[in-house]
């Protein structure tokens, strides 16, 4: 009873101004993004790493560090940047968004205190997230491949999860490493994900916290529930490619190379008779392919 006891006044007595937040941003519509950063207090240390080429914009919120890399660098190395800033402001923990996250005002604080609260249970945690919903249906994604494991209070262990509106410990993050900024964008969470397990960490999913979030561009709905998530063409560059570059590494789930290549090879063939615009995706495939198979870069 009375590490339970002591357990709540851990949760509870946390301060908000040791947390950081990262929101990578590009081409952000700057109204919006100032809104949702005031929705976040001025307590908190708040990193904004713009990716966007050249242009700067103006972010008048004295706990905001607005950080411009005058060009499009990718999420990991913005999430680098953003990162390295936070750490050296001191902050414990870190939370991240993109910025078309849609978050209410206490979700930093829900998340960082159920991050305590499964870390007391999970010593080994390393990143939590929330329950992500898709915020057009309000239906949760999941899949209809992987069955996950029971809920042990409110904690469900994954094998990978999105980045937006996850939570970490810097601790860990010193222990596990940076996000690998040659990924760019696809896969770039799922490989820090596999990178902690590899090191003795778990990762995985809090029922108590909800995240509206809008993965890809548009879906493709099949029978018994299965459907495939539609993403901007050039994406499907880095798809390829960095799934060739990760069946490279040992600490990378065979299932995942095998179940992803399957679907890769799948969507080569129905895409044309099922995805408007398939012949831009394909050609993104293609490159992808070829520069994954010869270790090169755009």
């Amino acid at each position: 009873m009375m590490q339970d006891k002591d357990l709540e006044n851990k949760v509870d007595s946390f301060s908000l101004g040791s947390i950081g937040v990262v929101v990578v941003v590009y081409h952000p519509d700057v109204s919006l993004l100032t809104t949702k950063l005031r929705r976040l207090g001025m307590e908190l240390s708040i990193a904004v790493v713009d990716n966007t080429p050249v242009k700067e914009i103006s972010i008048a919120q004295s706990n905001v560090t607005y950080i411009p890399l005058h060009e499009n660098t990718g999420i990991a190395n913005a999430q680098n940047q953003g990162i390295g800033s936070l750490m050296e402001r001191g902050c414990s923990h870190i939370v991240f968004f993109d910025q078309d996250s849609d978050f209410t005002e206490d979700f930093v604080r829900s998340m960082v205190s159920e991050y305590i609260r499964i870390s007391a249970i999970r010593p080994n945690l390393f990143l939590l997230g929330p329950r992500v919903l898709n915020k057009t249906s309000g239906e949760q994604y999941r899949s209809v491949v992987h069955t996950e494991a029971a809920a042990d209070c409110g904690f469900v262990l994954k094998r990978e999860i999105i980045s937006s509106g996850s939570c970490v410990s810097v601790d860990r993050l010193r222990e596990v490493g940076m996000m690998d900024a040659r990924l760019f964008i696809d896969y770039v969470d799922f490989e820090h994900c596999w990178r902690a397990v590899d090191k003795g960490f778990v990762c995985g999913v809090t029922d108590n916290v909800v995240l509206p979030h809008k993965v890809g561009s548009r879906e493709l709905r099949f029978p018994r529930g299965y459907r495939v998530i539609i993403s901007a063409p050039f994406r499907y560059y880095y798809q390829y490619r960095n799934w060739l570059w990760l069946c490279r590494c040992s600490y990378v789930p065979r299932q995942w190379k095998l179940n992803t290549g399957v679907k890769f090879i799948a969507r080569i063939l129905y895409f044309p008779f099922a995805v408007k615009g398939w012949w831009t995706i394909e050609t993104n495939m293609f490159k992808g392919i070829y520069h994954g198979i010869f270790n090169r870069k755009l």
